[in-house]
């Protein structure tokens, strides 16, 4: 079948969801008439609310429907999806269809008249996402529709719509088949997870951007859909090229610079057409170590080399030699984080914080420290961990400030990239990557595969020990601190870090006594007290 332009298709797509959905008025299995009039409250107030609010209520909504058992959960959590929903189809903001979504799954799993139905709409919001119309009638046509008469003649009303695409033959379960290998050339956690793999066609590389330092680098690659890929390596012989390190992605194009000069370790970037599809090779100045890895929302290829093992700090037992530690203080820039009640920014909170920490490290403990940020600027997450790698750091501490929809909690927590059956531990991975909660499990999955076994015990030891620091400088002056202790959850800042690395979440700046607390020197010093000691005992071997 012959492709239309990306923009055609989705635009022709759209409008025969519109057609298929019109005066469809569904709400929970509530009456017809009824139907029309709640999905146009939750349209006008989408529009109404400005988004940070809304998907605080959105979140809310969430919550309280997953703590909710049977129907009365599944109507929160359905209206909790019509919010995000309505914020995609105004902001097109990709995250919030992902997050209305998995919530719309969530409320289809439970056994209510409106199961059906809350399927039904996640499909059309997929296939709005993702306008594909063989893969939208093939869900639909599997959609057990028996005993509920309203959504059968919805899903029929819409499946004629596409009655044309009933036969087109789509391959991703052959690419969901195929190895996808790791940077060791072992297989990455198993069989590729099918939502994040999924690719019904060509995908475009749409952006290539380069990191390059002496003895690290990191290469990002974004796709306009996910793909597969195979990860290899060539060593340099006599008379030959030097060592490369190649990725090729089956049925992916590229139509822009086919090299760039990177600098350092990589000294040139290559990318070239093959049969099958695209191969990246990176012609490098030495043999280095290497990890291949995806990101999900955008769905991007992650490429990282380093002459340094990444184990090198695990060695040995007692002391350890901590001599470069990198900071990240969160956000910045365009993205402020978290507010607090009275107006109260994370990113500012975060790198105040940081800039206290950070002359404390390299005076007191003799150890070189680096700041991702050192002003009110943004800073990509990928591009975090590329500099923490490049500088070779022995110690990655990401800073944020916590949040939650109600404002009542309370206390410090730190993270750790693993997978987790957490909910409230990976809706806040979900807020700190701009991305869906679906997305955070998937990286989390999919990493914890891949982690060094001796270096996750190192980032679940250093967070710990911040978490033992901080309760123990905030407490003489600020009374008993919830100590929420150590999670583990899918952060993409923390995503292909060489080194031990956590992500610590300094207090609620939700919570109005803690946005006090956070606008106050005193206690910033003593939560960048607490970072400096944690270092201290890990650096001593505590």
């Amino acid at each position: 079948m012959t492709r239309l332009p990306h923009a055609l298709r989705k635009a022709i797509w759209c409008a025969i969801l519109l057609a298929g959905a019109q005066g469809c008025g569904r709400n929970s299995g509530l009456p017809s008439e009824k139907q029309s009039a709640a999905q146009a409250s939750s349209s006008a107030e989408a529009s109404r609310i400005a988004r940070p609010d809304g998907v605080a209520r959105s979140a809310e909504l969430a919550a309280k429907g997953a703590r909710s058992p049977g129907k009365e959960g599944a109507r929160l959590l359905v209206e909790a999806a019509r919010l995000r929903a309505g914020y995609f189809r105004t902001e097109h903001n990709r995250a919030d269809a992902l997050e209305a979504i998995a919530l719309y799954k969530e409320a289809s799993s439970r056994a209510w008249e409106g199961a059906c139905l809350a399927r039904l709409d996640g499909i059309l919001l997929e296939a709005e996402l993702q306008p594909e119309p063989a893969a939208a009638y093939r869900e639909l046509a599997s959609l057990d529709t028996s005993g509920n008469a309203v959504c059968q003649e919805q899903v029929e009303r819409v499946k004629s719509k596409l009655s044309a695409y009933a036969d087109v033959k789509k391959d991703a379960d052959t690419l969901q088949k195929q190895t996808v290998l790791s940077a060791s050339g072992k297989l990455m956690g198993g069989a590729p997870q099918a939502n994040s793999l999924r690719n019904h066609g060509s995908a475009l590389i749409t952006q290539i951007h380069r990191y390059g330092a002496k003895d690290a680098a990191r290469i990002v690659v974004e796709l306009s859909d996910p793909v597969a890929f195979e990860v290899g390596t060539l060593k340099g012989e006599a008379g030959a090229p030097g060592p490369r390190v190649f990725v090729d992605i089956p049925r992916a194009e590229y139509r822009g610079e086919p090299t760039f000069e990177v600098g350092g370790v990589v000294r040139r970037l290559r990318i070239g057409a093959r049969a099958s599809g695209i191969r990246i090779v990176l012609d490098l100045e030495s043999e280095v170590y290497q990890k291949v890895f995806y990101l999900p929302e955008p769905f991007r290829l992650i490429i990282d080399v380093a002459t340094r093992s990444p184990r090198l700090v695990a060695q040995g037992e007692g002391p350890r030699p901590i001599r470069r530690v990198v900071l990240d203080p969160g956000h910045g820039g365009h993205d402020p984080g978290a507010t607090g009640p009275s107006g109260l920014r994370e990113k500012d909170v975060t790198l105040d914080i940081a800039r206290r920490a950070a002359p404390l490290i390299a005076e007191e403990l003799g150890i070189a420290t680096l700041l991702t940020r050192d002003s009110d600027t943004y800073v990509a997450l990928d591009e975090r961990t590329a500099k923490a790698n490049a500088f070779n750091a022995d110690a990655f501490v990401s800073i944020h400030c916590n949040a939650t929809e109600d404002g009542h909690s309370d206390g410090v927590m730190t993270f750790v990239l693993d997978a987790s059956k957490d909910a409230f531990a990976t809706r806040i991975a979900a807020r700190e990557n701009s991305a869906s909660v679906a997305a955070a499990s998937e990286l989390a999955t999919a990493m914890s595969g891949e982690a060094d076994t001796e270096v996750m015990a190192l980032s679940t030891h250093l967070a710990t020990l911040l978490q033992r620091a901080t309760v123990v400088s905030l407490e003489p002056g600020y009374g008993k601190v919830v100590d929420h202790g150590v999670k583990r959850a899918g952060f993409y800042v923390l995503a292909g870090a060489h080194m031990p690395a956590v992500l610590f979440e300094a207090s609620f700046i939700s919570n109005p006594t803690g946005e006090v607390h956070l606008n106050t020197a005193d206690y910033r010093q003593k939560l960048a007290d607490g970072i400096v000691n944690a270092v201290r005992a890990f650096r001593d071997g505590r």
